[in-house]
């Protein structure tokens, strides 16, 4: 024995393994899971009372015949609640006595059986309502390749490098949804939601899914806050089949076009009469399938006004062509005058807006009221007509029209698949509020088409894989930016012509059809090709000759200089004349 202490040394393996019991002590005390343990319990507890309360109104609406509230037989329903009130008189009776006999003959505790019996029924009711009223599945997280667990999905966050370590958490659970499961990431304090955008593929790679998979989004109602969604496979694979397939019925053009499916598989309009739109992408990234959706709306709708001008000449256009207005290509004057019309009926329209007081815009009610409705002008490869000798004019038409047309009922949606400034000037680009583009080649080309800095916010249609065609970025004026893949219109195949039929038979009904089918005016460069035959070389006496009526040298001199062509001598049969060479009509057609 000594009289001296010694304080008892704590072993070294207590701190470095801690017991559960201590672990769990711990996360109570640094309150992780506190507020939600207080609300887990005390719904848990409220659940046998709510679900009794449930189960006793719903025996009271069944004996008042709430069912049968919508009869007019008063003598019927009275009969009804009669046999109700009798049948639950006996099951009460018969519950009670059965209590008391039980009570009597057998345990003094049958009472609180008898209660807890019926409390266990009301709770089953109670959980099974507030399942069904989940707005989610019900779906425990963790699963192997499945819902992932929120640490998991906090340092994924911090791996990409969201945003700082200290203070990333989730605002909410992970939930588990039919395609996916989505979460909100509440980031440090001082830290933008929006500077994430653009960081899906490092978020992906941490949690081991595909880029595509992942979807962000930013919530309106806190800066610091990340919507995150994670589709089980990829979206933008699938093909989704366009909703104007099999329609029988007219469309309504003011709810909106259905562009396509984002990344969410939620479907997503795009609201056409409030701003001109600027489509644009690279060859076969699906830009037609996106006009045409656009076309078949219209044509669907039965009243707005088809005008289209096509600068390819391809007959891209050609199912449409008998519901359409006007039906040109590869004819730069003819857009001219269509857009001068246009000015003059955005004159008329304000005029009667202004006359008639009230709205200063275009409404379906006003379109009933003043005879009028929409004029749809859709410009496919807008490059040959703003690089044409008419090219200022038709820019500065297009300026006015997208400015202020929208409001008079006339839109203009404008086709390129070139993205420099040739084919887009600035100042028509910047009166286009809706962007939609489907990949690009570079970073500048998509920032050509959705504004400077957008490929910087997290926008860039580069970044879409060759493999995803139709997809693209749509910016709609007044939501950000979202990627969505449009729906499937084969071109190649019957849709076109299902839809126009359907669009033509809609029409002819209602009387809407233009007064005559549109004579589709040929470009002059392909008439003088088709003129020539197989001849590679032809005198410009002979090929007026070929082509007819109202053709004349000098006209002929006039319709080849914009292609860069020009006469020169030709010799043929040892007779060398002024005339032209194929291969130069074919380089100019090319090169246009």
């Amino acid at each position: 024995m000594t009289d001296v202490f010694e304080r008892p040394q704590t072993p070294p393996d207590f701190w470095r393994k801690p017991s559960r019991t201590r672990r769990i002590v711990h996360v109570l005390r640094t309150g992780k899971y506190g507020r939600r343990t207080v609300r887990f319990t005390y719904r848990a507890g409220l659940a046998p009372v709510a679900g009794t309360s449930l189960l006793a109104r719903t025996v009271w609406r069944w004996i008042r015949a709430d069912d049968y509230a919508g009869t007019d037989d008063m003598v019927f329903r009275e009969s009804v609640r009669t046999r109700r009130r009798r049948s639950a008189w006996m099951a009460g009776l018969g519950y009670l006595g059965g209590t008391v006999a039980a009570t009597a003959w057998w345990d003094t505790s049958a009472p609180w059986l008898a209660v807890a019996a019926l409390a266990a029924v009301g709770t089953a009711a109670e959980v099974r309502k507030r399942i069904a009223d989940r707005p989610l599945p019900f779906k425990l997280p963790g699963r192997k390749g499945g819902t992932p667990q929120e640490n998991q999905v906090v340092r994924a966050a911090i791996d990409a490098k969201l945003g700082r370590a200290e203070g990333m958490r989730l605002a909410t659970p992970v939930l588990t949804e039919d395609g996916g499961w989505s979460t909100v990431l509440q980031l440090p304090p001082g830290q933008r939601a929006r500077h994430a955008l653009g960081k899906e593929a490092d978020f992906a790679s941490a949690l081991g899914v595909g880029e595509s998979q992942v979807v962000f989004e930013l919530l309106p109602e806190h800066a610091g806050r990340l919507a995150v969604f994670v589709a089980k496979s990829d979206p933008f694979l699938k093909v989704y089949a366009s909703p104007l397939l099999g329609r029988t019925e007219p469309l309504d053009f003011w709810r909106g076009v259905p562009a396509g499916v984002n990344g969410r598989g939620q479907a997503e309009r795009l609201r056409l009469v409030d701003a001109s739109l600027l489509v644009a992408g690279e060859p076969r990234a699906g830009k037609s399938a996106a006009v045409n959706g656009i076309i078949g709306t219209a044509a669907l709708a039965v009243t707005p006004r088809i005008h289209l001008f096509d600068g390819k000449g391809a007959g891209d256009h050609r199912p449409w062509r008998k519901v359409a207005h006007t039906a040109v290509k590869r004819n730069a004057p003819a857009l001219l005058a269509h857009l001068q019309k246009m000015q003059a009926q955005m004159e008329a329209v304000f005029d009667m807006l202004d006359d008639a007081g009230g709205s200063t815009k275009l409404t379906p009610e006003l379109c009933r009221r003043f005879g009028v409705d929409v004029e749809l002008t859709v410009v496919d490869e807008t490059r040959y007509y703003v690089t044409s000798p008419q090219g200022e004019e038709i820019v500065a038409a297009m300026v006015d029209i997208a400015s202020r047309g929208p409001a008079a009922g006339v839109l203009l949606v404008l086709a390129t698949q070139r993205m420099t400034t040739d084919a887009i000037p600035g100042p028509l680009k910047g009166v286009c509020s809706l962007r939609w583009a489907m990949r690009c080649p570079d970073t500048t080309a998509s920032n050509a088409v959705l504004g400077q800095g957008a490929a910087g916010a997290g926008y860039n249609a580069s970044d879409i894989p060759r493999s995803h065609r139709g997809v693209g970025i749509l910016d709609a004026d007044g939501s950000d930016p979202v990627k969505i893949r449009s729906y499937f219109l084969d071109d190649a195949g019957t849709d076109l012509a299902d839809v126009a039929a359907v669009a033509y038979e809609l029409r002819r009904a209602a009387g809407t059809l233009p007064p005559e089918v549109q004579a589709v005016a040929e470009d002059p460069l392909e008439q003088i090709l088709a003129a020539m035959g197989e001849a590679d070389r032809m005198h410009t006496a002979d090929l007026v000759e070929a082509l007819g009526p109202g053709w004349s040298a000098a006209r002929v001199a006039q319709a080849l200089r914009p292609h860069g062509v020009v006469p020169g001598d030709v010799k043929i049969g040892g007779v060398n004349r002024n005339g032209y060479r194929r291969q130069d009509l074919e380089a100019g057609c090319a090169a246009a």
